[in-house]
């Protein structure tokens, strides 16, 4: 199974297109044994859909409501929490937003059929051997940012159990991008597994962003962190995801020597 994380908001919001996303995610084979969806609605929207209009959909869409916070700077704090909600028995995260569509058939499966407990899943593969040992450099960070058109991140459920957490700012394309270029460089380990295309971005105005960021840890845009203790914690993730990968080997390894 794959769980959907996003946050919603329809008041004020003519980005927002639910049933689009919802309706694509059928059409391409979404059902009640293979996806669930988790999305949360800020207490002040009183547009957002009730729990009936979710019933009409193949799969389960589960509906959280809490204060906005700081709108979309916040982020990856919702989808921290909503990890905690999903069905244990899903397999893959894939953070989604409420301006995409779904285009291609049998993505799911495609996914599902991944069998490594640590990746991280998506068309096009950040090109860490041409960021190596320059991915701070401004004029290289401005390339693998949003991994030249990366934008709905799709990560093991084993490597969230670990990394803990969606990263300490709300843009997960870019912050998976550096997990994924600290782990090749650092430990010669690629993470990623590529599948065809499948998801399309509708045209946005953008507008629905919702006041300033108060994360001095936040990266998007122009925008760089400028709290650089952002890089040692991404560093120190990117770590931990090394030592729990060699350590269940490990394992492994030893449980098929010793016949346990």
């Amino acid at each position: 199974m794959i769980t959907l994380l996003l946050t919603s908001r329809v008041k004020d919001n003519p980005d927002s297109k639910m049933d689009n996303l919802l309706t694509s995610l059928q059409k391409c084979g979404g059902n009640e044994t293979n996806c669930e969806v988790l999305v949360k609605y800020d207490t002040d929207d009183d547009l957002a859909p009730s729990e009936e209009y979710f019933s009409k959909f193949p799969f389960k869409v589960k509906k959280f409501v809490w204060n906005r916070g700081e709108g979309r700077h916040g982020f990856h704090l919702d989808h921290f929490y909503l990890f905690s909600q999903r069905n244990r028995q899903s397999r893959f995260m894939l953070l989604c937003a409420d301006d995409f569509t779904f285009t291609r058939e049998g993505f799911i499966d495609d996914i599902l059929s991944i069998r490594e407990e640590y990746c991280f899943v998506g068309p096009n593969r950040p090109r860490v051997e041409l960021y190596k040992g320059q991915w701070r450099q401004p004029h290289v960070m401005n390339v693998w940012k949003h991994n030249e058109g990366v934008s709905l991140p799709c990560i093991s459920a084993r490597s969230i159990e670990v990394l803990q957490n969606y990263g300490w700012q709300c843009n997960g394309d870019n912050w998976v991008s550096l997990l994924q270029i600290m782990m090749f460089e650092n430990y010669n380990v690629d993470m990623w597994k590529t599948v065809a295309p499948f998801y399309s971005r509708n045209p946005t105005n953008g507008i629905s962003g919702y006041g300033d960021s108060y994360n001095n840890m936040e990266m998007d845009g122009s925008k760089n962190p400028e709290n650089l203790y952002y890089y040692d914690l991404v560093d120190q993730q990117a770590k931990n995801l090394y030592l729990n990968i060699i350590s269940e080997k490990l394992i492994k390894k030893y449980r098929e020597t010793n016949g346990k």
